[in-house]
C-alpha cells in the first residue's frame, strides 16, 4: 500500500498486458463482517468524440496523425485533448486497422531485457514518421488514466491521498518490478507492488 494516512479506499490496480483495471474497498464503510467494494468504471473514448465508462480499460495507446482527428474529438472529462495519443476502446479499435500507430503489450515489452525500456522503441513496426514512445512511457499512460479517472469519478477522495496497490506478473525481473514503480511515480503516485500469485491467494482466502 502507499503511504497515504487517513485513506478512506483502498485501491488495486491490475496493469495487464491486454486490459488494466481499477478496484476499491471503502475501508471506512467496511468492517470485519462486510465489505464495501466495488470497480470503477473508467470513462474512455470509444470513437471520435463518444466518450463511455467502460469496466476495463483496454492496455492499448494509439498514436494518431497530427491531421487525423478533430479539435475536441479526443476531449476526455478530465483533458481538453491533444496530448499526441489514445488510450483504451478507442485505440484498440482504431488501431485495429492502423497497426503502425498502435501500442500493444507495453507490460511484455517491459519485462523484455533484451531491449532498452526507457527508448522510444514502440510501435515496434512503425515507420520513422509516426512518433514512438517507450514501454515505460506507454505504461505511465495507462496508470496516469486510471488515476484521473478515478480523480473525476471521486474528487472528495484523491487517488494521490489512497492505499495503491498494483499487482505485478511474479516472473517479472528487479528491472521490470522498478520500471512498473517508476510508471507509477510518472503517473503521479507511489503504490505498493504485489506480486498477481499472491494477490489471487489474498482474494481466495477473503
Amino acid at each position: 500500500m502507499s503511504e497515504a494516512q487517513n485513506a478512506r479506499y483502498a485501491i488495486g490496480i491490475d496493469l495487464g498486458t491486454t486490459h488494466s483495471a481499477l478496484s476499491y474497498v471503502d475501508l471506512q464503510a467496511s468492517d470485519g463482517e462486510k465489505t464495501v467494494d466495488g470497480v470503477l468504471a473508467v470513462p474512455q473514448l470509444s470513437g471520435p468524440g463518444t466518450v463511455e465508462a467502460l469496466p476495463l480499460l483496454p492496455s492499448f495507446l494509439y498514436l494518431p496523425h497530427p491531421d487525423e482527428l478533430a479539435a475536441g474529438e479526443t476531449a476526455l472529462p478530465w483533458s481538453a485533448g491533444g496530448e499526441g495519443f489514445i488510450a483504451g476502446e478507442m485505440a484498440r479499435s482504431r488501431g485495429a486497422t492502423t497497426p503502425i500507430r498502435l501500442v500493444s503489450s507495453a507490460k511484455s515489452w517491459l519485462s523484455h531485457p533484451s531491449v532498452d525500456r526507457r527508448a522510444a522503441i514502440l510501435p515496434h513496426d512503425a515507420p520513422e514518421e509516426v512518433t514512438r514512445v517507450s514501454p515505460l512511457e506507454a505504461s505511465t499512460r495507462y496508470l496516469a488514466h486510471l488515476r484521473q479517472a478515478w480523480n473525476a469519478a471521486h474528487p472528495d477522495a484523491r487517488f494521490e491521498e489512497q492505499q495503491v496497490t498494483v499487482t505485478i506478473p511474479a516472473s517479472f525481473d528487479p528491472g521490470a518490478r522498478e520500471l512498473t514503480a517508476e510508471a507509477a511515480r510518472n503517473a503521479g503516485f507511489s503504490p505498493t507492488l504485489l506480486e498477481e500469485p499472491q494477490a489471487a491467494l489474498y482474494s481466495w482466502i477473503q
